[in-house]
């Protein structure tokens, strides 16, 4: 077979002509997609299609279903809470002395616009098109836990429908998309306005956990034989390193939406200085989530920005390594700059001075980025095709909005600009430039491989020329007004205040954006039916993904491609062509399994083929599993505990059924016999290997939470002379450490049952999993009790709401793992595991010791740490 896309060149054609190959001097046609078995492909296509009808759509779970419903619900709640919000308080603002709308209703405007731009539509928005395309561009058929996706999707959905029912109940949140404490307090806010923000954004805040645990493991171990990590694409790599900075971002969120749902609902005092708490412990929490949240939406964009730039100029990507490490550098840089966002609340100058100079260093990584796209601009030929309009939007508007981010990182200038409209401006001119234009770049660039159809090229550009004039006309005098003294979150000002011009100039900005989105609108729904066919690679673009037809079949690729080159179109003759072994697996795969789904995981670094698994198919348990969820939320919304008990039911039995062992589809000896014959081992009944990522991932989810609750600990301990206050004896150490030993006793058993069913012994499996649901269900009994006898309640001071919550996360967490190890024992019984299928057995021993782990340190602090005060 020929390659079909040609290399880059400067003397390529028109798009979509064929070009001559600088290489080869082949006459190559970009539009032709790379064959595959016929007589398989059919057969795969229904195997992984979903099924049709309302039930098809409640369980589907396929990449491409999870990946649009993502992306098309966040541009609904675009619409929805970015674009009308945005045109009341713009006509609002437009003259002084305006009375359109009320200060209550301005407060409420705000706070959705913020709320819903920055939890329901820019994330999901990424997370949607991570899960749609990163499968065809490694070159695998499918994310690790497609279930896990529906449910990232259903949880979005319905956290955004439970937050958008406030208007039902004329209780809309009016307190800021950060809710600062003690304004969202239970003494500012009563009533339920707060309880709609904090629960209905906390069911979506777990949908977007979920989903970055699937790009983790895909990006990790989904790839095709070949591509190893100095191989990925940097999209990939951006994708990558924004769910891991999702799991470290959004994990303090949710403990402090818990503590604060706690102090409000349960009479608790985190927040309240009266009762030892502190109001600035929220901001901490809040901003630990929050600054990184502005990267979380950059770094995506420039992944996408990274994949069509080189692709319209005709050249390699400058600097790959260097691009690598500036994404790397700004992930890790972005957890230092929290304190950015409080240097008017009277911190230390020491503190002042470290997060400044941060703030500044993060521009470097920024900056590496741009110069290494403008060296590949230099070198090549532009395209100026629609995408590529909006990535020179995007990089015009974000270098100004960075220049603006630098000025407020300096403390004094900070001091003076600090909630004035400057910030509205750069806040707006990083938010829309930096994440906003390369969504348009991206939709534009990917819309012919989902749909078959070109996007119009005409539309395109008066969408992009109207965006790009609007943005700058609504957003650049805001930094004037805000420099002349304008703070935010006002609903009107004077006429003789001397900022009418201005918010004037704002005002009719936003007359150019709204027909410019409308515009967009259309171009995707005419070219939907009306738009120019494409080829598999209309762009001459140089990843995986245009190797395929255009659509793509249900399974992506019927038989994988092999990856020797960071731009596979442009340097591969062969995409099935490599090592012996490699092309016998590849063409094995392409002809078998055909009753059910399978994957290859391959090695992290080198990518070598480690495994072949069967992934999931269609449940309706996810959507089970996200309504049990929203209804425990709801429930605390509405005070009524025994239906968040019922919700807190209905989770639990379907994550017990969701995960329930499959029946084998084929005997042990069947999977032996490709094992030999192709060196991979088979897991007909779950991948062993990315189940471990999995739990690892989950691991590190709860340490995260944990590791909040104990920052959340020592704040308030800092904060209070007297630990505990006084006369609040101090608690009994012979309670605690037998309840550690009990938890150690559980987590070594379970180990012990592992280790038994690892070397064929079943008895020894039963016996450690009984054995250890025993200790720990007598842990959490002899914990439960001691937290109920204590001398002082969580209402009663800071002390005792930190005290009982953190002793109640224990409890949660060991009662977790005695959920799972109950679940385990019952199919161990049955005779669902061996030597070779145990990959629950596993992951039951691996949750056990971090349980274990976490309970000696949270048993340690809790009754340790008060001996260690005067």
């Amino acid at each position: 077979m020929s390659f079909d896309v040609a290399a880059p060149s400067d003397r390529h054609g028109p798009i979509g002509e064929p070009v001559v190959d600088e290489v080869t001097g082949l006459l190559t046609d970009p539009t032709t997609p790379v064959s595959a078995p016929a007589a398989t492909t059919e057969q795969l296509d229904r195997l992984w299609d979903d099924k049709p009808g309302l039930w098809g759509r409640l369980t589907a779970v396929q990449n491409d279903a999870v990946g649009r419903r993502m992306m098309l619900t966040g541009f609904f709640f675009l619409l929805l809470g970015g674009s009308v919000d945005s045109v009341v308080m713009r006509l609002q603002l437009a003259r002084p002395d305006s009375e359109i709308v009320g200060p209550q209703l301005y407060n409420e405007l705000f706070t959705n616009h913020g709320s819903v731009t920055m939890f329901l539509v820019i994330l999901p928005i990424f997370e949607g098109f991570a899960i749609l395309t990163l499968p065809m561009l490694l070159g695998s058929r499918e994310m690790p836990f497609p279930r896990l996706g529906a449910f990232a999707y259903w949880t979005f959905l319905m956290g955004g429908l439970l937050y958008y029912s406030s208007t039902l109940f004329s209780a809309v949140p009016d307190v800021g998309w950060f809710a600062y404490t003690p304004l969202s307090g239970p003494q500012f806010s009563p009533d339920l306005n707060v309880d709609f923000w904090v629960l209905g954004l906390g069911v979506a805040e777990i949908g977007a956990i979920a989903g970055a645990v699937e790009i983790i493991i895909a990006v990790l171990k989904l790839r095709a034989p070949g591509m190893t990590l100095a191989r990925l694409p940097l999209y990939a790599w951006a994708m990558l390193i924004t769910a891991f900075m999702i799991l470290f971002a959004f994990t303090p969120l949710i403990v402090g939406s818990l503590l604060l749902e706690l102090e409000r609902g349960f009479g608790m005092h985190f927040f309240t200085p009266g009762a030892g708490g502190s109001s600035l412990l929220w901001q901490h929490l809040f901003w630990i989530f929050g600054h990184p949240e502005v990267y979380i939406q950059f770094l995506p964009a420039t992944g996408i920005v990274s994949m069509v730039l080189p692709v319209m100029v005709r050249r390699r990507i400058a600097g790959y390594s260097w691009m690598v490490a500036a994404m790397i550098g700004i992930g890790f840089l972005s957890f230092g700059l929290w304190a950015h966002h409080m240097f008017t609340v009277g911190l230390p100058a020491i503190v002042l001075a470290f997060f400044a100079a941060a703030s500044m260093v993060i521009a470097i990584p920024a900056g590496v980025q741009f110069f290494s796209w403008i060296a590949t601009i230099w070198d090549g030929q532009v395209r100026w095709t629609t995408p590529m309009l909006f990535v020179f939007g995007f990089m015009i508007t974000f270098v100004i909005g960075g220049i603006t981010g630098v000025m407020v990182a300096a403390v004094p200038f900070d001091q003076q600009a600090h909630d004035s409209y400057f910030v509205v401006g750069h806040l707006h001119y990083v938010l829309i430039g930096g994440v906003a234009f390369p969504i348009f770049a991206g939709v534009y660039y990917w819309y012919p491989k989902f749909t078959g159809r070109m996007m119009s090229e005409r539309l395109g550009r008066w969408n992009f020329w109207l965006l790009f004039v609007g943005v700058h006309v609504t957003f650049f005098p805001m930094h004037i007004v805000g420099l002349l003294g304008m703070p935010r979150r006002i609903y009107t000002y004077p006429e003789d205040a001397g900022w009418g011009l201005w918010n004037l100039i704002s005002s009719l900005g936003l007359l150019l954006i709204l027909p410019g989105i409308g515009l967009f609108v259309l171009n995707v729904w005419w070219s939907r039916k009306h738009g120019q066919r494409a080829g598999a690679n209309p762009w001459g673009a140089d990843s995986l993904e245009w190797a395929l037809p255009s659509p793509p079949p249900q399974q992506g690729w019927t038989r994988l491609p092999i990856v020797h080159s960071r731009h596979p179109l442009w340097d591969q003759d062969e995409l099935h062509r490599g090592d012996d072994r490699h092309e016998q697996l590849a063409h094995a795969l392409g002809r078998w399994p055909l009753k059910w789904r399978a994957v290859l995981v391959v090695g992290t670094g080198n990518g070598e083929p480690e495994e072949v698994f069967r992934v999931a198919n269609t449940s309706i348990w996810p959507f089970v599993t996200a309504l049990g969820t929203v209804g425990i939320f709801a429930s605390e919304l509405l005070k009524l505990r025994l239906g968040a008990l019922l919700g807190a039911a209905i989770v639990i039995g379907s994550v017990v059924m969701w995960n329930r062992p499959s029946p084998p589809l084929m005997t042990e000896e069947e999977e032996l016999a490709f094992e030999r014959d192709h060196g991979v081992p088979v897991r007909a009944s779950g991948s062993l290997v990315v189940a471990r990522w999995g739990m690892a991932l989950a691991i590190l989810f709860v340490s995260i939470a944990f590791g909040s609750f104990l920052l959340s600990y020592f704040y308030l301990r800092l904060e209070n002379p007297v630990w505990p206050p006084a006369g609040v004896a101090r608690p009994g150490l012979g309670i605690a450490a037998v309840v550690v030993v009990l938890f150690a006793a559980a987590a070594g058993a379970v180990g012990a049952g592992r280790r038994g069913i690892l070397a064929g012994d079943r008895a020894r499996l039963v016996r450690g999993l009984a054995i250890g649901s025993a200790c720990a269900v007598a842990a959490v009994a002899l914990l439960a009790v001691d937290l109920a006898s204590a001398d002082f309640g969580p209402g009663d001071h800071a002390y005792g709401s930190i005290f009982h919550t953190l002793g109640a996360f224990t409890i949660v967490l060991a009662s977790v793992a005695v959920v799972m190890s109950v679940s385990t024992l019952v199919y161990a019984v049955r005779g669902h595991y061996s030597a070779r299928r145990f990959s629950p057995v596993d992951n039951v021993a691996r949750f056990w010791a971090a349980t274990g782990v976490i309970a000696a340190i949270s048993i340690t602090v809790l009754y340790g740490a008060p001996y260690l005060t005067s």
